[in-house]
């Protein structure tokens, strides 16, 4: 899309002149930034559609502090009259506009900025294109809006202060109350890792820090101060050791059938009472059984990569720091930049090396080292021949002892809610920045996943109450899904649809994903279908109505998306990287509408309903995330997200996990322009597709897969250090239509998957 736009605006007799038309521009006196589309392409344009109202933001960076007068005048450029009005915020001289006009015209707006009290100027460029109405055109234009939003209510501090020594900003309240738009500062809450989110939000956008970015992007300026203020939210601490209690390869295992089997009735009627697990057919399952990291349990462990003796956790203020932690790593980690040195942040002293001073990749694995000391390693179950269904019930319920999992605090218990910030965390150590997870906590959480997922043939419920074959919770209503601290411990606050993508999110960190299975059309059913359970029970929900509530519908619950959405992304079975585009489900029948889909599946990003131009059963989760962007009581529209989650402490992270949902990515700004060109065959010479793309920030070379099915399987075809590839050969075919996406390398690891790319061949 990004190319498409360039070469709309350019056209190819002026790609030349083009390329050097400024996006901004400052005068000799004043300097005027407005924001880029692209920060590494200031000839890209934003987008409009057809009346669509959109934010044109922009700052006067050398009006901060002065005591002059100034006015704003906006150009649209298009013949209507200006916006002209007094100056009062330096940071926001934004306005909004609606234009009309046919697909692909362009405007180019000024702003200019004039000091009335000591005459002096200066003027940007603000480039827009008019696309179709359509899904990806709806999207770019909610992003905009939503960054320039938690632009506007950054509180800033441009006098260093609390023994910092520069300026820093953020969106918590522990300092300063945040600026509001329209009365509400939504984006604002007192815990720190609303600073990381924020801050990762911009990042994966392709705004990022430093001194060339910040003269041409005024996010640059919000994530350098964002980056300063979440530094001196993370604490460090001595190494910690963490010992684990039995050896996953006896203790990691299910039913050959997919699923527990488990009759509570058995266990009260017999004498002595026994404990069916795998009753009639069923046989265990062992899934880690040549694990060799705990053989002879206890087994001690103290993670140290990098060999400092140091930890860092965060200190955020929320009292929970398995849940914040992860979001901390996330941001650093979308910097793009493990060189980069921390500005702010604890100093040397102690013994311990600090934070102050330190690279972001040493940072980031004293994270990966302190979430990796912090998971629990006892097992009550286990210990005691007992297995996941005993976990919920017959403790009284709730109680977290499986083992492989984190809670709250460091070495406290198993959690699904939790436990998924501590996999994202270490997998963006490991994607982005190429740092290993400890071999421990891949075998000891695939456990914990095992126990805490609810079987496909369990029941549930006290026998007195629900007789063998009588129970409302059985496979039906919860087979394949993840409970909160155990694998039937549901909750109003923590449904099925925020644990279950937590348990998909800790399979990416454990190489668990898709396997065969017959309800797919593969010639077998392969033993371990732990990760097509836990994709069939969100899917087979995707759809429910969403005036139902978070508890009841997966896409009214933005903190259930927002993991949903980063397991379809990491989905890493084996270790090697197989983003999903279709969500699938063994059920029949449940997703019938759209015939360009594979069977069965739903586009879970780009899915529209009929009510939104497409087919599909229901919209997926980009067109959901638009239509939830709100407009305050008073009608004027602003760019945020609130309002879609259960608690209430949640909702001040939507307008940032929505961004980030929208970009399609979670830590990384990935390759979106890939872009291919088909050339037929005839004669000796045979058919040839030529691709490229932009290049990716950090990496080292790009790994290029085709498929002969819109979202894949793919087939790794090559590796390049460029910006470019052709495949060609006999294994092309005229008329055909091939699918390409890319993977980024840094190093030997993928960090992410590119658009993919249809290429028809004439």
């Amino acid at each position: 899309m990004e190319m498409l736009k360039r070469f709309f605006y350019c056209g190819l007799v002026a790609a030349l002149v083009c390329m050097f038309f400024p996006a901004l521009a400052s005068a000799a006196g004043l300097t005027v930034l407005t924001v880029p589309e692209d920060p590494t392409t200031l000839t890209t344009p934003h987008t409009t559609y057809p009346a669509a109202t959109i934010v044109l933001g922009a700052t006067c960076p050398s009006c901060v502090g002065s005591t002059d007068s100034f006015t704003v005048d906006w150009s649209f450029g298009d013949g209507t009259p200006d916006a002209v009005f007094a100056l009062t915020n330096p940071y926001d001289i934004s306005t909004t506009h609606v234009y009309a006009g046919s697909a692909a015209q362009t405007w180019t707006a000024t702003v200019t900025v004039t000091d009335t009290t000591n005459p002096a100027n200066g003027s940007a460029n603000y480039l827009v294109i008019m696309e179709a109405n359509t899904l990806a055109s709806r999207v770019d234009v909610a992003i905009d809006w939503g960054l320039w939003y938690m632009h506007q209510t950054m509180w800033r501090q441009n006098s260093p202060a609390n023994g910092q020594t520069v300026n820093w900003g953020g969106w918590d309240t522990q300092i300063f109350s945040c600026p509001t738009v329209n009365g509400n500062a939504w984006d604002c809450f007192y815990y720190g890792s609303i600073d990381a989110n924020n801050v990762q939000a911009f990042e994966v956008s392709g705004h990022t820090a430093g001194e060339t970015n910040a003269a041409i992007d005024p996010y640059a300026d919000d994530v350098s101060r964002g980056a300063a203020r979440m530094l001196v939210m993370l604490a460090n601490q001595g190494n910690n050791t963490d010992t684990y209690y039995y050896n996953p390869a006896t203790s990691n295992y299910s039913c050959n059938i997919g699923g527990t089997i488990y009759d509570p009735y058995v266990y009260y009627t017999s004498s002595p009472y026994v404990y069916p697990y795998c009753a009639g057919t069923g046989t265990q399952v062992f899934y880690e059984p040549a694990a060799t990291s705990c053989l002879s349990p206890p087994c001690a462990f103290t993670p140290d990569g990098n060999s400092n003796g140091q930890m860092i956790y965060s200190a955020d203020l929320s009292g929970e720091p398995i849940y914040t932690t992860g979001p901390f790593i996330d941001a650093l980690v979308a910097s793009g930049t493990p060189t980069a040195v921390a500005p702010t942040g604890t100093p040397v002293g102690g013994g311990l090396p600090g934070i102050q001073g330190q690279t972001y990749q040493n940072i980031v694995q004293d994270m990966v080292d302190w979430y990796a000391s912090c998971q629990w390693g006892n097992d009550y179950d286990t210990g005691n021949s007992y297995t996941n269904a005993y976990e919920y019930y017959y403790r009284g319920g709730g109680y977290s002892g499986s083992g492989g999992g984190w809670l709250y605090q460091c070495q406290q218990g198993d959690d699904n809610s939790t436990s998924q910030w501590a996999a994202i965390g270490l997998i963006a150590g490991y994607r982005g920045f190429g740092l290993a997870v400890p071999q421990q906590v891949i075998d000891f959480n695939s456990t914990w996943v095992t126990n805490s997922q609810t079987g496909l043939y369990m029941g549930f419920g006290a026998p007195w109450a629900y007789p063998t074959g009588t129970d409302p919770w059985a496979a039906g209503d919860l087979g394949g899904s993840f409970g909160y601290r155990g694998d039937l411990a549901q909750s109003d606050a923590w449904g099925g649809f925020a644990t279950t993508p937590s348990g998909m999110v800790q399979m990416a960190l454990d190489g668990i994903g898709r396997t065969l299975n017959t309800a797919f059309g593969d010639p077998s059913t392969a033993a371990d279908q732990r990760f097509n359970n836990a994709e069939t029970y969100y899917a087979d929900n995707f759809c429910n109505n969403t005036s139902s509530g978070a508890v009841d519908a997966p896409r009214a619950y933005t903190y259930g998306m927002f993991s949903f959405t980063k397991s379809m992304l990491l989905h890493d079975p084996g270790g090697s990287l197989q983003a999903i585009q279709y969500l699938r489900t063994q059920t029949p029948s449940v997703f019938t509408g759209d015939l360009s889909d594979p069977a069965n599946t739903i586009d879970w990003y780009a899915g529209l309903s009929p009510a939104n131009g497409g087919s599909d059963a229901c919209d997926g989760v980009a067109q959901t995330l638009v239509s939830y962007q709100l407009n305050p009581s008073n009608g004027v529209f602003d760019g945020h997200w609130y309002g879609e989650d259960y608690y209430a402490y949640q909702m001040p992270y939507e307008t940032a996990w929505s961004i980030i949902m929208l970009r399609k990515t979670v830590f990384i700004s990935c390759v979106s322009n890939l872009y291919g060109r088909g050339t037929p065959g005839h004669g000796a010479i045979t058919p040839r597709i030529d691709l490229t793309w932009g290049a990716q920030t950090g990496a080292t070379s790009y790994n290029v897969l085709r498929g002969t099915a819109n979202g894949g399987p793919y087939t790794l075809i090559g590796n390049t250090v460029s910006t470019a590839y052709s495949d060609k050969g006999a294994w092309l075919t005229n008329g055909d239509t091939y699918y390409y996406v890319l993977q980024p390398l840094e190093g030997e690891t993928e960090v992410c998957q590119s658009n993919q790319e249809p290429v028809t061949i004439p």
